[in-house]
């Protein structure tokens, strides 16, 4: 019987590129002020900063931290830190993207029923703790919230087990007793899969269960408010 539910966040319970769109667009404006620096210029200099930055740190939740993603960007414009300017970079996009955000269609009502049945619900996501705490206020669902694990506390992004075990060891559950719901064949599903979680793939796309590896969902839902018939069709069942 499954005793808990595990989310992603971004792009499974909101989603994420509107939000982001707007975050660098509060930056752009920013960064216009300053240098007067093209918009246009903004977004190739930006890019290559990301990459960088990616290439650097992969595997890690600091390779997603936008301050270091801004740091590097001043350093190609300035030739050295300014920390006034890559901070406000850093609060200009955070604030915008936090007003955009807007939790999915459906999603408030399958965490108050969730809540309402008395199982669990985890967020397993990557990115750093402190924003993605943020996020859970911003969307209002923390209170629904039991447990949440990062790659920054696990130390490991997903796919990687540790992401899983972590949060079944918190939850202090098996990997039956629990699904996992995400938007992500690899990150998501294939993460899920290696540690015996029944993975449910939340998509628009066609999906092509033949894939004989782990990234082959256990189930797949197009709206998020299917997970409530799932769960009700396994009540009883291990």
């Amino acid at each position: 019987m499954k005793k808990a539910v595990l989310f992603d966040l971004d792009n499974t319970l909101y989603a994420y590129e509107p939000a982001h769109n707007a975050g660098l667009e509060g930056a752009k404006k920013i960064l216009k002020q300053e240098i007067n620096l093209a918009y246009k210029k903004f977004d190739t200099l930006y890019e290559l900063s990301k990459k960088e930055i990616y290439r650097e740190l992969s595997g890690t939740a600091s390779a997603h931290n936008k301050v270091l993603h801004f740091q590097r960007l001043i350093e190609k414009t300035h030739n050295t830190v300014d920390p006034r300017i890559v901070l406000k970079l850093y609060d200009a996009y955070w604030n915008n993207f936090l007003k955009k955000m807007k939790l999915r269609k459906g999603a408030m009502h399958v965490l108050k029923t969730l809540k309402k049945q008395n199982l669990k619900i985890a967020i397993v996501s990557d990115l750093t703790t402190h924003i993605q705490l943020r996020k859970l206020k911003k969307l209002k669902i923390d209170k629904y919230v039991d447990i949440l694990v990062t790659s920054e506390e696990a130390g490991s992004e997903k796919p990687h087990a540790i992401m899983f075990l972590l949060t079944l060891n918190k939850l202090n559950l098996k990997p039956t007793e629990v699904f996992f719901v995400g938007d992500d064949l690899i990150k998501d599903m294939e993460g899920a899969n290696s540690v015996g979680i029944d993975s449910v793939y939340l998509t628009k796309s066609k999906v092509k269960l033949a894939n004989p590896d782990y990234r082959k969902p256990n189930y797949v839902i197009r709206e998020i408010t299917e997970l409530l018939d799932l769960i009700n069709s396994k009540k009883g069942t291990n």
